[in-house]
């Protein structure tokens, strides 16, 4: 057995080791630093949107022109119900999007959940905004972007690191 000394470099720039060239975080990759990015603007407007659905579902009484109709209180409740649903969820989303590029520990694992969840109902609210006549196609293609980056999001947020 011979003994080989190591190798050096020829420069003090390629004893360094390579630099991080990118914009990304170095623990993430520039796909799922991008991925993140879109999870956390995602969040941003599914906040705005609650806040949205929980005022119209307060003032739904004013509405009515004159007299409101007995059960106008009833009819508030399924919008504001989901309007807080949607923005504990579009919080926890952003939350989560900002703590992947911060490195928390196990956000990733949560954040891939939290945005497979979206991706879900979005696909969901697509079909539905189709199959309830008249279908509102710009809606339906606002929702179908949505699974798009929520999905692409959920996949590269959930794969093994390399």
């Amino acid at each position: 057995m011979t003994s080989q000394r190591p190798v050096r470099a020829a420069s003090a720039a390629g004893a360094r080791g390579r630099a991080h060239h990118s914009l990304a975080p170095p623990h993430l990759g520039e796909a799922t630093a991008a991925a993140t990015v879109g999870v956390i603007v995602g969040g941003i407007s599914l906040v705005i949107t609650g806040i949205g659905m929980l005022a119209m579902a307060l003032t739904i009484g004013g509405r009515f022109a004159g007299d409101p109709p007995p059960d106008a209180g009833a009819l508030g409740l399924l919008p504001g119900a989901a309007g807080v649903f949607i923005l504990v969820l579009g919080g926890a989303l952003t939350a989560g999007g900002m703590a992947v590029l911060g490195g928390v520990r196990r956000s990733r694992l949560i954040t891939g959940i939290l945005s497979a969840l979206a991706a879900g109902l979005s696909a969901i609210g697509t079909l539905l905004v189709m199959a309830t006549p008249p279908s509102d196609v710009v809606l339906a293609i606002a929702m179908t972007v949505a699974l798009l980056v929520f999905g692409a999001a959920s996949i590269l947020l959930l794969r093994p690191r390399r």
